[in-house]
């Protein structure tokens, strides 16, 4: 098994479930957290077991020990993975949200390169969509909605920018309707990267 990349402490049970699935899926090895294997009995079920103490055992290391230490006596995977997403990821879903808005907001771009500033907000917004999923009873009104937050996610990044594209984000807001985000980003590194020839020292031949 791959080690983790990072243990979970508690504070990142989202990051931490995506790494742990990404893993296992790519290993398809899921089911252990499905629960769907082979049951006693099943010829296969002895191979499977095997692999569910290898994975009980990677589960364990890539936590901190304070909570490998309440797992440690759960039988599969998957009741391990349970206890975890009912003591972490439904208790801290409305903490999330606040601190990933709270972050959303106070974000500008400040030292950051337009990009690194970008990624910085994409990032946010990946984990916010995650708490927050659209659920409307009708299919255009969610179309309309999620429509109305990406337009609004661009008005954020143009307002966190800093002053120097003053110009460019207000030929972008000029325009009869405004550009998605990655197009946005795309004009406004063009302008970085002029900027940043033409702050380049000339240098004569001769």
């Amino acid at each position: 098994m791959l080690e983790a990349a990072y243990r979970l402490d508690g504070k990142n049970d989202l990051k931490w479930s995506q790494l742990v699935c990404t893993v296992l899926k790519g290993k398809w090895k899921i089911d252990h957290l499905m629960g769907t294997g082979p049951k006693p009995g099943d010829p296969r079920f002895e191979a499977w077991d095997e692999e569910n103490s290898m994975i009980i055992a990677w589960l364990w290391n890539s936590m901190t020990p304070e909570i490998s230490d309440t797992c440690m006596f759960l039988a599969t995977a998957k009741d391990i993975w349970d206890a975890i997403q009912q003591t972490y990821s439904k208790a801290r879903d409305t903490a999330q949200v606040y601190e990933v808005k709270v972050k959303t907001i106070a974000a500008k771009q400040g030292s950051k390169t337009v990009t690194e500033y970008a990624n910085q907000l994409k990032a946010l917004w990946q984990e916010l969509d995650h708490y927050r999923m659209i659920k409307t009873k009708r299919r255009k009104g969610a179309v309309v909605l999620k429509d109305f937050i990406k337009q609004d996610r661009v008005y954020d990044f143009l307002v966190g920018l800093n002053p120097e594209f003053d110009q460019v984000r207000i030929q972008i807001l000029g325009k009869q309707e405004v550009p998605c985000f990655n197009e946005v980003v795309a004009l406004i590194r063009g302008e970085e990267c002029q900027r940043s020839v033409m702050l380049e020292p000339q240098t004569l031949d001769g």
